[in-house]
């Protein structure tokens, strides 16, 4: 019975020991995002020297440091004491995706095919032509500047926004899985 004493004692010791080596500074405190108005706001936490500032007249904290909370937006970066003194909308809105970007809409055929066949886009060098091996085995040669394909639904039609293999290579490009023309990635 003492061995069972003595080992639930080093196991609430240890427990003891753990839960003082985190302090206040490293728990997480709930409520520490929050979107408003457009705004990604992230809890800021911060220890500062001295004792918290009050409306009284008395200190009675007699503490050295105190913590202080403030809130700042991921994407425009701005800061407020206050989450809800964050009324005007965010100024850096989120960047368009590459659907968006090329004007692409998802219930467009062309652009679902795109999208959801196996391809494999080549970029061989520097310039605007890119080699698109088709799912149906074909190898068709993009000029994404003269806005080109090989294919036979090019030639014949010569569809609005271009073909499936034009608008992988373009979405390709934008998402940043093969370079731009000028050998640079989009990020």
């Amino acid at each position: 019975m003492s061995i069972d004493h003595s080992t639930q004692n080093d196991l609430h010791q240890e427990h003891q020991s753990n839960h003082q080596s985190t302090s206040n500074r490293d728990r997480s405190y709930p409520g520490d995002v929050a979107h408003l108005n457009g705004h990604e706001l992230v809890a800021i936490d911060e220890w500062l020297p001295g004792t918290e500032p009050s409306p009284y007249e008395i200190d009675l904290t007699e503490g050295y440091e105190y913590r202080t909370r403030y809130w700042r937006c991921r994407k425009c970066r701005q800061e407020r004491n206050r989450r809800d003194e964050f009324t005007s909308h965010c100024d850096d809105p989120q960047p368009p995706t590459a659907l968006e970007a090329g004007g692409y809409s998802i219930d467009e055929p062309r652009t679902r095919r795109a999208l959801t066949e196996n391809m494999d886009v080549r970029f061989g060098q520097q310039g605007p032509v890119y080699d698109v091996l088709s799912q149906s085995g074909g190898t068709y040669v993009v000029d994404v500047e003269k806005e080109t394909c090989a294919c036979p639904d090019f030639g014949r039609r010569q569809p609005n926004g271009g073909c499936k293999h034009l608008r992988r290579v373009d979405l390709e490009i934008h998402t940043g899985l093969v370079p731009a023309p000028d050998g640079t990635f989009i990020r």
